[in-house]
């Protein structure tokens, strides 16, 4: 059984802008582009010592079909810690990855499945020069599907900070997260391969916890891959709810959360 979980979080915001274009002689023009719904900044606060506690279910691979054996154990906690060298849990070498980030630990535990408790560190920072968050995440399973290497290794650089969220986009506003492209190997040819991965806050909703109603912002993560001008894979690979100064609430794809306290 493939399981696999994807944490992430997200933020957003809007600029409108207007452009007055005057010309001599003629009647004034005034052209604007189309009005944009925005989204909260504060959209996953990176507070040191807050936390979530969540319960819910896994899902089966990329699809929503819940693993039954999974929910009446489920239990997570994600703690916001601080700001320290990445390099401090994952050395540098064998990865290549630098930089500093905050430590989120997010302790899982499903007996009902045989996990009695699983830690997984999980890397945040908020680019304030570019206002937008980026994640650390691990694409080393795309570099062997498609066998990019260096010289006749796989190469050790899978561990990439991606782009959850670019500033300003608003609602139904798609931003890109990732866009590279690598020489791999397809069926023994040597191809270029692209991973594009793309985010969208699609609509606002509201999520009931207890007695107390929240005004969630859902987004979307895609993913589109394409060998030459092939593609060869595509689809939604994360789906999340997250709140303006709490954060995630609930995602799809991986796990669904049925309640979630936040300190």
């Amino acid at each position: 059984m493939n399981l696999r979980t994807v944490f992430m979080w997200s933020i957003v915001a809007v600029v409108f802008v207007c452009m007055a274009v005057f010309v001599a002689g003629c009647k004034d023009d005034e052209t604007s582009g189309p009005s944009v719904t925005p989204v909260p900044d504060n959209i996953f606060p990176l507070v040191a010592g807050h936390y979530f506690e969540y319960n819910g279910w896994l899902t089966q691979n990329d699809t929503e079909t819940k693993i039954a054996a999974s929910e009446a154990t489920y239990y997570a906690k994600w703690t916001i810690g601080t700001t320290i060298p990445v390099t401090a849990i994952f050395q540098n070498p064998p990865f290549t990855v630098t930089g500093s980030a905050v430590l989120v630990y997010d302790t899982t535990k499903i007996p009902g499945i045989g996990v009695a408790s699983k830690f997984t560190p999980v890397f945040v920072k908020y680019d304030t020069a570019n206002a937008q968050y980026e994640y650390l995440t691990n694409i080393g399973l795309f570099y062997r599907t498609f066998q990019v290497k260096s010289g006749a290794n796989i190469r050790n650089d899978s561990l990439r900070f991606i782009i959850l969220a670019k500033p300003r986009s608003g609602i139904g506003v798609k931003f890109e997260c990732f866009n590279e492209t690598f020489d791999g190997t397809v069926s023994g040819v040597a191809s270029p391969v692209t991973l594009k991965i793309t985010g969208e806050f699609v609509r606002t909703e509201v999520v009931t916890v207890g007695s107390t109603d929240y005004s969630a912002y859902y987004v979307e993560i895609s993913r589109l891959i394409t060998v030459g001008t092939t593609p060869v894979a595509t689809g939604v690979t994360a789906k999340l709810w997250v709140v303006e100064n709490v954060g995630k609430f609930l995602d799809v794809m991986t796990r669904r959360i049925t309640e979630t306290i936040a300190s």
